[in-house]
């Protein structure tokens, strides 16, 4: 893969007095690259509703990445409940995010579902009822749930973001009432006066890993049967990546 051009800074903090992890990140830089991506590819853009959500997703999933201390793949498919359109963004150890838009879909009950692995263990997946149309809010969601301890997240509109998540015995009086603006406000504040101490500085770009031989490769490794099935008697095909949406046209 090239080297990306648009490379997201993220921190990650401990502030001691309330006894939080805090992530501080810019997404802005996380959209340029998806724009970027698209445009070089492309990948066909959503409704501008659904690029809206897209983008909160892909700002609290690389603030959610961060926030541990080892890195894992992440894998976000979320069904927000009255849309009919699905939202996936995958997130790799090494920092590279991307996502996708499923457009179509057939409207139903929110539903999150989150895949992680770290390192070579299992894979593991969990499922999440959600009653909100905000992918944060989701994300939120899924650590309460999943995970059993409550976050807090907040995003402006120029992409500068942060996550809170309470170490044992910590808490949220600090912050407690505050709006999205003021808290993201209050945290970088914080940051930038030494009241947190630094933990780890992250780099998080948007890419995917995908291409044409791996594409073949997942069309080769299914069973005859259903390889005829898709094939019939075609001698090409378009297979859309199932990540970031980028179209490949493969040949029989």
């Amino acid at each position: 893969m090239e080297f990306p051009e648009h490379l997201a800074h993220y921190k990650r903090y401990l502030w001691p007095s309330p006894n939080l992890i805090v992530v501080t990140g810019e997404a802005e830089k996380l959209w340029q690259g998806r724009s970027a991506y698209n445009s070089r590819f492309p990948v066909t853009a959503g409704a501008p509703e659904y690029e809206v959500l897209i983008t909160r997703l892909l700002a609290a999933a690389g603030l959610a990445a961060v926030s541990l201390a080892e890195r894992e793949y992440w894998g976000w498919s979320l069904s927000l409940p009255g849309l009919s359109a699905g939202f996936f963004c995958g997130a790799d150890p090494e920092g590279m995010l991307c996502g996708r838009i499923l457009e179509n879909t057939k409207k139903g009950a929110g539903l999150c579902v989150v895949q992680r692995q770290a390192g070579k263990s299992p894979l593991a997946q969990s499922h999440v009822t959600l009653v909100t149309q905000d992918p944060m809010e989701a994300v939120e969601r899924y650590f309460e749930e999943a995970e059993q301890t409550l976050i807090r997240i907040a995003a402006l509109e120029n992409g500068s973001g942060v996550l809170l998540r309470p170490m044992p015995g910590g808490a949220f009086d600090e912050i407690n009432g505050l709006s999205d603006a003021a808290l993201v406000e209050k945290v970088f504040r914080c940051a930038s006066e030494g009241e947190m101490k630094l933990l780890e500085e992250v780099l998080l770009f948007y890419g995917c890993s995908c291409s044409s031989e791996k594409i073949t490769a997942m069309i080769k490794n299914l069973p005859a049967d259903q390889q005829q099935q898709l094939w019939s008697d075609l001698k090409r095909l378009d297979i859309t990546c199932p990540r970031c949406g980028r179209l490949y046209d493969i040949t029989r």
